[in-house]
């Protein structure tokens, strides 16, 4: 009985100190990115469903500037709940692609896709300051890219193919010897080594 219990107490404690290397903070930490995680999922979502009941306004790839007001207009057209209808617009309006399609004078569209008003000068310098320095998803600096691969790994050293390894004096060049058990099925392979050992210890 001791040996069988014995076995379970190791687990335990092998349980026990994976559970104790996880500290609050990192804790918290993983529950915090889920919980983002979780919230990006959400608000792709409700963009996709803006994009496909109209998609006639709503497009990720080519968005146009929205009527000033157009949030009361889904919530009157009663196509998408006012919850998904908030977290959509939000998300929307922060798209990379959509803040550069703010520049002045564009032509804003409506529900049914058009025109219905222009983008401002002033609204057209806020969107410029919501804009990143650098698009996301690219890398800032190649060269920055390059040293951390230069840091994980070292450089290959180049052999030097034109010399060979000198042998020293007095030892003779081996030369490799062809297989005695090439050719054979594995029971005949294996009685030959049983052959070879049996006559070895004679």
């Amino acid at each position: 009985m001791n040996q069988t219990t014995e076995p379970i107490a190791e687990n335990n404690t092998e349980t026990s100190v994976a559970q104790e290397e996880m500290t609050p903070v990192a804790v918290a930490k993983e529950a915090a990115e889920r919980k983002k995680a979780k919230s990006r999922a959400a608000n792709r979502a409700a963009v996709q469903l803006l994009c496909e009941n109209y998609p006639q306004t709503f497009s990720v790839s080519e968005p146009k500037p929205l009527k000033i007001g157009i949030q009361e207009d889904l919530v009157v057209d009663g196509k998408i709940s006012q919850n998904k209808i908030k977290r959509g617009l939000a998300s929307y309006v922060r798209i990379y692609a959509y803040l550069r399609a703010q520049s002045e004078g564009a032509k804003r569209v409506d529900l049914l896709g058009e025109e219905a008003g222009q983008v401002t000068a002033g609204e057209a310098a806020h969107a410029a300051s919501k804009l990143p320095t650098q698009r996301p998803g690219k890398p800032k600096n190649n060269n920055n890219k390059q040293d951390k691969r230069a840091v994980r790994r070292p450089p290959k050293s180049r052999k030097n193919t034109t010399h060979k390894k000198a042998i020293p004096e007095g030892q003779a060049k081996v030369k490799k010897v062809d297989n005695p058990f090439q050719g054979l099925d594995d029971n005949q392979r294996m009685a030959s080594k049983l052959d070879l050992l049996l006559n070895k210890h004679k």
